[in-house]
């Protein structure tokens, strides 16, 4: 046999269901949403009603499809881990990984910082916190439990890191409040960014939230499902095995939710075991589907955001695709009427798609 072949045959191939998971789940955020947003507009009925109640983030407790997109992506970030770590260390050692670890990491935070826009990156209320630096610890801490522990460790890490979080928000007492109060002004964590706020500066009080604690869990259970990914396992049990987790989890979350309710601000107990549990689901699912049964054409307007997911979240807030989508559609405003916001945010979707299959094309992929 051709040994030139046989290496080739034995290179773990990509995992497109990833990729098309990854782009689903930020152009949900960047395109999708703005046009769900738009429908919810075009009038006041019971289906409009729904769709605007499922794109925004509720006031405190609650959940919606609005609050998947980030643990998803945080998900989707660990699940990426052990394929990712593991060939950096077999070509560079285990020094050049944790060199890479720590600039990624810094990298993200930065980026995070220029998102705003802002003089110094700080954000009026969220100071130095950013979506970006919730990715770049759970990734940091993840990354360095991955490389360091078998799997069997790391799953009793991710376990320790969301029963001893349950723990602290039910045990401290809060001054006026008391042990387990999760209301906005009671709990454990708005107590503890106050105090931060107070005693060492506001622009840090989001930045050391201890609600950082279960998104290092996120990731670290999808590093677990990156894990069985990679087995020698067949595809038919790593489906069922994704689909049984995704559906034991979510099981849970609702057995915890009402000692600790569904809440995106908190990260809550229960939101950690929802949001992993959907995410693994979903990923048996595109994994089914794209990587077992080859159903893959479907997924190329996804796969090619999700080569590119930095981009197009900091692009969508650089590139004015608004303007852009006014060249196309400008003329046509008065006739449209109501309609109008609803033709431009798809044009709008459609002009940030083109843009990153220029990229895909060419193939520009833009990593941190």
């Amino acid at each position: 046999m051709n040994s030139e072949n046989s290496l080739a045959d034995s290179k773990p191939a990509r995992l497109l269901s990833l990729d098309a998971l990854r782009g689903l789940d930020m152009f949900l955020l960047v395109g999708i949403g703005p046009i769900l947003r738009a429908i919810s507009g075009l009038g006041d009925n019971a289906f409009t009603r729904a769709i605007a109640g499922q794109i925004r983030h509720p006031d405190w407790q609650g959940f919606t499809l609005w609050d998947l997109i980030f643990p998803l992506f945080i998900f989707i970030v660990g699940v990426a881990l052990p394929f990712s770590l593991k060939k950096r260390q077999e070509q560079h050692g285990k020094t050049a990984v944790y060199r890479h670890i720590f600039i990624r990491a810094a990298l993200l935070t930065i980026l995070g910082l220029v998102f705003w826009g802002t003089p110094g990156g700080v954000h009026p209320d969220y100071g130095y916190y950013s979506v970006l630096y919730r990715i770049a610890v759970a990734y940091l801490f993840a990354s360095l439990i991955v490389i360091n522990c078998k799997p069997r460790a790391q799953a009793l890490w991710a376990l320790g890191l969301i029963a001893g979080y349950w723990t602290l928000m039910h045990t401290i007492p809060v001054p006026g409040y008391g042990a387990g109060d999760f209301s906005q002004e009671g709990s454990l964590a708005t107590f503890l960014s106050q105090w931060i706020s107070q005693n060492i500066s506001p622009r840090l009080m989001h930045t050391f939230s201890i609600t950082l604690i279960p998104s290092i869990a996120n990731a670290l259970l999808g590093a677990l499902a990156g894990q069985w990914l990679r087995s020698s396992t067949s595809q038919q049990r790593k489906t069922l095995g994704l689909l049984l987790a995704g559906g034991t989890l979510i099981a849970l979350s609702f057995a915890v939710a009402p000692s600790f309710p569904f809440n995106k601000k908190l990260v809550s107990t229960s939101f950690t075991l929802l949001t992993c549990g959907i995410s693994a689901t979903l990923l048996g699912l595109f994994y089914w589907i794209i990587d077992v049964r080859g159903y893959q054409k479907w997924a190329f307007i996804f796969v090619v955001v999700g080569m590119n997911p930095i981009t197009i979240y900091l692009g969508a807030r650089y590139i004015n695709f608004t303007k852009l989508a006014g060249v196309f559609t400008g003329e046509f405003s008065g006739l449209l009427g109501s309609v109008y916001p609803l033709i431009l945010a798809i044009t709008i979707a459609a002009l940030q798609w083109l843009f990153l299959f220029y990229l895909y094309s060419k193939k520009i992929f833009i990593k941190v």
